[in-house]
């Protein structure tokens, strides 16, 4: 009767310090996350409003809303044809303060659609932001996971005289802090005439994560059974068909946990976006330095900015969440 209590109280204890630790890293998401519904009042309110406060879309209104509107082509009344730019020699087009919903907009960007003209004007240019951090995210990743498969795959199955130095030399890669290489980056970059371009991040981001999945899938193929490639081949396989349809099925767990470790990094990654970059191909992370103006911090921009900037990770991460506990578990076990 009495071991019951003593018991349940044990495991009371034991969960008391998981709680605490689960609480102390989703508070700050949890506190980003409310502010962006919060007021500029309830900003600042002593004590804190944590629930009590009456939540507003319009920081989110700031940032997502968009217009598009068609544009006109001007016409010459002294002639009745259209008025020509002599600089790009295409037809001019009505001024964007003309056909925007308000002072608030400013032009995004132009296309043309069937012959028709159309300008997108946003309140904010965050959306362009994060658009450049889900591209560049996405490209490091596949370029980055490709690139670890086949090399992973050459180790493991035909590895080279002193592979494990090489290997580790692969992963010190990864342990190379950015502020290291930052200033050599910038001047190659520069003398390339790279600097702020998406192909430049791409490829900065593909040298830290290449080693990282190397280093993780190396093992994943480790893993595979010789026996299995050996059957393939002798029912007529090559080499790279082994490799695509025997191997690398059986590897997708790893993958999927390099996929999400890949989009972290290359979506919070600062210093290096921050000094490669100056305006085309800012990302999202850059982006949140806009919210600090000289006449005080924009805490529900800011923090509205942040939660769309997390969003994404967090949608993919749920999506492969099975692959992703496969492939951590089979790391363990490994």
């Amino acid at each position: 009767m009495s071991t019951k209590p003593k018991g349940l109280g044990r495991t009371i204890l034991q969960y008391i310090p998981v709680l605490l630790i689960v609480a102390l890293f989703f508070f700050p998401l949890f506190w980003m996350f409310s502010t962006s519904f919060k007021q500029r009042v309830d900003w600042y309110a002593v004590p804190p409003r944590i629930l009590s406060f009456t939540p507003t879309l319009q920081n989110y209104d700031q940032l997502l809303s968009i217009a598009i509107v068609p544009l006109q082509v001007l016409i010459d009344p002294a002639t009745g044809q259209p008025k020509i730019n002599k600089l790009t020699n295409e037809p001019q087009l009505q001024r964007p303060s003309q056909v925007l919903p308000s002072d608030e907009y400013r032009e995004l960007t132009r296309f043309n659609l069937f012959g028709q003209w159309y300008l997108v004007g946003t309140k904010s240019e965050f959306l362009r932001f994060i658009f450049n951090s889900i591209v560049i995210s996405l490209a490091t990743t596949v370029f980055s996971i490709i690139m670890a498969c086949l090399t992973a795959y050459g180790f493991s199955r035909f590895p080279p005289r002193r592979s494990d130095n090489i290997l580790f030399w692969i992963l010190s890669l990864r342990m190379l802090p950015p502020v290291a290489v930052i200033v050599p980056y910038f001047f190659m970059f520069q003398a390339f005439g790279m600097l702020d371009k998406h192909l430049t991040l791409i490829l900065v981001y593909s040298v830290f994560n290449i080693s990282f999945g190397v280093w993780l899938l190396k093992g994943f193929f480790d893993e595979i059974s010789p026996e299995l490639e050996e059957a393939a081949m002798m029912d007529g396989y090559g080499p790279w068909a082994v490799f695509r349809k025997v191997a690398l099925p059986l590897v997708v767990p790893g993958i999927a946990t390099v996929a999400v470790f890949n989009i972290i990094q290359s979506t919070n990654e600062f210093l290096l976006a921050f000094v490669l970059t100056q305006n085309v191909a800012t990302t999202g992370p850059v982006a949140l330095t806009k919210f600090l103006p000289p006449t005080g911090i924009d805490w529900g921009g800011i923090s509205a900015a942040a939660t769309l900037l997390v969003a994404p990770v967090v949608v993919f991460t749920i999506l492969v969440r099975n692959q992703l506990i496969r492939g951590m578990s089979f790391g363990q076990l490994r």
